[in-house]
Order: C-alpha cells, then sequence, then structure tokens
C-alpha cells in the first residue's frame, strides 16, 4: 500500500508541537509493518529559520516531498502555510500514484493540494484534525472566514475523520460529521526514544546548579490555553515543597503573560525551546510534570513525562485529562484553578509511594495501547476498509 501523509511541518520542525512527531512515527511505524510512505509537507522550521532540506529527501526510509512556503514568517507566527511550487510534488504523486491519501491538521492550504490529489487519482482521503477542528485561542473570526472560503468541506468531504479520544469524537460530531464517517485512533508514541534516557541530573546541572530541590516541569508551546501563568501563580511565595518550575517551549502568544504572572522572587525559570537531546533531559529531571491546559484533545508530553519517570497534573475538561484519568496515570485539575494546581504538586511531591504507582500504571497503558506499532496497525485496518469501501466498524 502506497499511503501519502500530508503535514505543514515535518520533523525538524520541533517548534511546531505535537503533530510532526505524530506523522513522522506513524509513517515509520507502517514502513515497518511494509507499505510505502510519502509525506507531503512545507519547508516551515522555527520562527527565524526555514528547514533548508532537500525538497525530495529519504527520512529513514519514508520520502519527504517539500513545498516551500511563500513566507516563512506568516508560517510560524500566523499558522499561515502558503506552498510555492506544489505543481512540482503534484507531478511527482501523480506519476506515483498513493493507494489512500491522509491529511493531518485542519485550515492550511497543503491539506486542498491533497485533497484535490485524492479526487484527481480517485483515491480516498482521512483527516486527523488533532485538536485543530474546533475555532478556539485565537482569531477565531478568521477561522470562521478560511472555513466559509477555503477548507471548510475537507472535514465534511473526507471518507473519515480520526478522533484521538472521545472528547476529539464528540467535537467532530458537534462539527457535523456523521458518526459513520468517524473513528477513534490514539495518537502514538515512538517508545524507542525513551529506551536510554539522559542520565537524572544532567539538566539541572547545566541550567538550575544552585538548586537543591524537586523540579516542576511544563514542557510544550507556550499559548494563551496551556495555562502557564496560572501554572506560574502557583509558585508564589515559594514553590510546593521547595520545588522550583521550568517552562520548556517557544512562545506562541502565551509567554508575556506568564512572565508577568511570575511573582517576585518565585522560582521559576523560562528555559525556551528544548529540541532533541534538551528535552529528554528536563523530562528525565521533572519530579512532576504539569500541563493544565484547556480544551487539549490528546497531548503527547504527559505521556512523555510517563515514559521518563514524572507523575503528571493535567486537566479535567479535556481528552489528556481522559486518558490520564482512564489509565489511572495521574492528578487531575480544572484549568485555571491555581490552589488546586498548587495542591495536586504538593501531593505528588509529597507521596512518591502513589506517584510511582502512578507512573507504572500509565507506563503500561503507553505500551498496551499508544506504542507506534500498536497504533499504526488500526491505521493500516482503516486505510484497507477505506479502499475497499467499507463502512466502519461499529
Amino acid at each position: 500500500m502506497h499511503v501519502l501523509q500530508v503535514s505543514p511541518y515535518f520533523p525538524p520542525t520541533w517548534a511546531y508541537g505535537g503533530i510532526p512527531r505524530i506523522v513522522d512515527g506513524l509513517s515509520r511505524a507502517l514502513v515497518a509493518r511494509g507499505h510505502r510512505l510519502t509525506v507531503w509537507t512545507t519547508d516551515a522550521f522555527d520562527g527565524s529559520r526555514r528547514a533548508g532540506l532537500p525538497l525530495d529527501r529519504d527520512h529513514r526510509g519514508v520520502r519527504v516531498l517539500t513545498s516551500p512556503n511563500l513566507s516563512n514568517r506568516l508560517a510560524y507566527g500566523q499558522q499561515l502555510f502558503l506552498p510555492r511550487g506544489a505543481g512540482a510534488v503534484e507531478a511527482a504523486l501523480l506519476a506515483d500514484p498513493p493507494d489512500v491519501v491522509h491529511l493531518h491538521g485542519h485550515r492550511h492550504l497543503l491539506n486542498n493540494l491533497g485533497a484535490r490529489l485524492a479526487r484527481r487519482v480517485g483515491v480516498p482521503y482521512a483527516l486527523t484534525a488533532n485538536g485543530t477542528l474546533e475555532r478556539h485561542e485565537r482569531k477565531v473570526g478568521a477561522k470562521w472566514l478560511w472555513d466559509q472560503a477555503v477548507s471548510g468541506r475537507i472535514p465534511a468531504e473526507a471518507d473519515r475523520c480520526i478522533a484521538v479520544t472521545a472528547h476529539d469524537a464528540a467535537a467532530h460530531l458537534r462539527w457535523g460529521i456523521p458518526a459513520e464517517r468517524l473513528v477513534r485512533i490514539p495518537n502514538g508514541l515512538d517508545l524507542a526514544e525513551f529506551e536510554a534516557l539522559p542520565p537524572r541530573g544532567r539538566f539541572r546541572q547545566r541550567v538550575l546548579p544552585a538548586h537543591k530541590g524537586p523540579l516542576v516541569v511544563y514542557l510544550g508551546q507556550v499559548s494563551p490555553r496551556k495555562g502557564v501563568e496560572h501554572l506560574v501563580q502557583a509558585f508564589a511565595g515559594g514553590g510546593p515543597a521547595g520545588a522550583a518550575l521550568v517552562v520548556g517551549g517557544n512562545d506562541m502568544g502565551g509567554l508575556a503573560a506568564a512572565r508577568a504572572a511570575v511573582a517576585p522572587g518565585a522560582p521559576v525559570h523560562f528555559a525556551g525551546l528544548l529540541p532533541g537531546k534538551e528535552r529528554l533531559e528536563l523530562l528525565a529531571d521533572a519530579d512532576v510534570l504539569v500541563y493544565a491546559s484547556a480544551g487539549e484533545i490528546f497531548g503527547l508530553v504527559p505521556f512523555e513525562g510517563l515514559l521518563c519517570g514524572a507523575p503528571v497534573v493535567v486537566s479535567d475538561d479535556c481528552g489528556c485529562g481522559e486518558v490520564i484519568a482512564e489509565a489511572g496515570a495521574g492528578l487531575l485539575v480544572r484549568h485555571g484553578d491555581v490552589a488546586g494546581l498548587r495542591a495536586r504538586i504538593a501531593t505528588l511531591l509529597d507521596d512518591r509511594v502513589a506517584a510511582a504507582a502512578m507512573v507504572r500504571r500509565g507506563r503500561r497503558y503507553i505500551h498496551d495501547r499508544l506504542a507506534f506499532p500498536v497504533v499504526a496497525a488500526h491505521h493500516e485496518a482503516l486505510y484497507q476498509r477505506m479502499m475497499a469501501g467499507s463502512p466502519e466498524a461499529p
């Protein structure tokens, strides 16, 4: 089977969050199952640079075709991806057509091109919006206009829409996606990445050598709905159990509010974007990981924290909290509840036996349900049903 994955960003674009890692891991797991994988992406990298990689390259067995963005600044700052040279990519794909197309994310022009290609070669396409379906956080009016004029038909016309949690499935139903075209498959994790972790203490020694207490960590994009400012407020007057807070992640519109919320003398450190090894060093040093975002439909970071040995606190109003509760792998808190955040962090720091039990349950859940080989098998079965024109299994 030849599968085309369409995503506006692909590794090494760590500044764009979890979708690049999801597309990468899923593609490589499908290659391991004997399929041919092509990814169509742009040259997005971070706020100041483009990826600068060949436009047609091999990435660990996956063919990656790249359309450069008209503006890197618009791609990063406004999430407006304007791919150039799409004709050359389309010609390559028409010469070697896919059997199925899988679109990732919503409201970007690459999806329109991928859906058009699917129609031209007469193959089905699936959409995994991964939290981008609903109009929330910023530019709600602009998103409404974009849906009316550009890409609103893509979810409605997809052969299947993939929801990653029940919370996400409910959002699709509210959007008007018929239940028979909706399937639930969780996001996956690359367990091999966590098999040889950096020695504990490396991040602390490099960045906070004078701090002897526990480390509480937030890792991810710092955007308004991530609630980082509430977490910062929980450290006013000193951290719970003598802890310091480390915020790792690039600014996506929420950093100014987070910095403004820091009380004088509060033990809060902003580490910025931490790619690759530095990210794992921070996770390996975390005594508690907090991800109290609003409306998070899945959230990879808490599961990565569990794989690194850190118990987690997550919001109770989202798909991330849904999965953590199902796994029995952490504590839940209401988004924006500063006192609740402080209390739950203190609970996990004070009762390390219970915290360790949560980590064990979380790791078992991840290995059984979220490892990429497991998730790829679900996608393979879905693609085969789509190609056969079969209805979704009950």
